[in-house]
């Protein structure tokens, strides 16, 4: 008998998204080669990788970052509808997966966006890489939305957060589903407002920069570390006072869950993987080893459905 013909759904989850890498990586220890992908947001970003043949070299370069790294690709924006232009980050990562028409690359591919003003669902499953998979990845708030036409698209998880729907559209045998966000989290994610520490007021923070010797090279190192510590004030907040972007991450969140949960009951995949990846934050890219290890951990725990579904 002929082997089925294997897809995977690739979830959405910013940070949490680099374990779909790992997933990858066991699924090839176990000699399941999904032939189709259809991925949304960070999924779609993987799974081009992935299908371009440029996996290892994106694993290469998240598995180096540091903080300090991921600082250096925000270019902060505060007009342009979102808190990161995006420009930078993209251009980096187009010389990681590559740069091509989707219809060129080694097996089919779809990338999930939402129109902005109709809420229409977006496969993008041919045209250029970059551009679908910019739009998938446009979180409300944090990414300006992308033009295409006369319409402006957002990222695909305020629609479809797991795209089985649409890895079913590229004529396949058994879906495999990679769901970043199953699990409940220990703390909230955040962005706060007002970045300054809680720990001092802003008038004793002056008055013992005032006292320090050293003056400009004092100072310049205190802003070393206050940038330093960002993108963990990025993917950190508190229950008693979330601030305004807290506030609309997580009540995104919450209808993404909603949402999710009714596109998975209606149409399951064969076998879904939940990576432990619940206390890695939204921002924080850094972390690219614990995710990795986590979406690998996920397939070997499931090894055994998995082979089943395959017979």
């Amino acid at each position: 008998m002929s082997q089925p013909r294997i897809g995977i759904a690739l979830g959405s989850g910013a940070a949490k998204g680099w374990a779909h890498i790992g997933v990858f990586n066991a699924l090839d220890e176990l000699g399941i080669k999904p032939e189709r992908v259809a991925g949304c947001s960070i999924g779609a970003l993987v799974g081009a990788a992935y299908v371009n043949g440029r996996l290892g070299d994106l694993e290469a370069w998240v598995r180096s970052f540091s903080s300090w790294d991921v600082l250096g690709l925000m270019d902060l924006s505060w007009r342009r509808g979102g808190l990161i232009r995006g420009e930078k980050v993209f251009d980096v990562m187009q010389s990681r997966i590559g740069s091509m028409d989707i219809e060129s690359m080694s097996m089919p591919f779809i990338a999930v966006a939402t129109d902005l003003y109709s809420g229409q669902e977006i496969w993008f499953r041919q045209g250029d890489l970059r551009h679908a998979v910019r739009a998938s990845c446009s979180m409300p708030g944090i990414l300006p939305p992308v033009r295409q036409g006369h319409r402006w698209l957002v990222d695909g998880a305020v629609v479809n957060p797991v795209p089985v729907s649409a890895c079913r559209a590229l004529d396949v045998d058994l879906v495999i589903a990679v769901d970043l966000d199953g699990q409940r989290r220990s703390r909230i994610q955040a962005v706060p407002v007002d970045l300054r520490s809680e720990a001092i007021s802003p008038q004793e923070e002056t008055r013992a920069l005032a006292e320090q010797e050293g003056g400009f090279m004092d100072l310049f190192a205190r802003g070393r570390d206050y940038i330093a510590s960002l993108s963990d004030k990025f993917a950190l907040g508190t229950r008693d006072d979330p601030g305004m972007l807290a506030v609309m991450n997580q009540s995104m969140e919450i209808v993404q869950q909603r949402h999710k949960r009714a596109r998975l009951m209606g149409d399951p995949p064969d076998v879904c993987l939940v990576p432990k990846v619940a206390d890695i934050g939204t921002m924080e890219f850094h972390r690219a080893a614990e995710a990795i290890d986590a979406g690998y951990s996920a397939v070997m725990a499931q090894a055994h459905l998995l082979e089943a579904a395959l017979g």
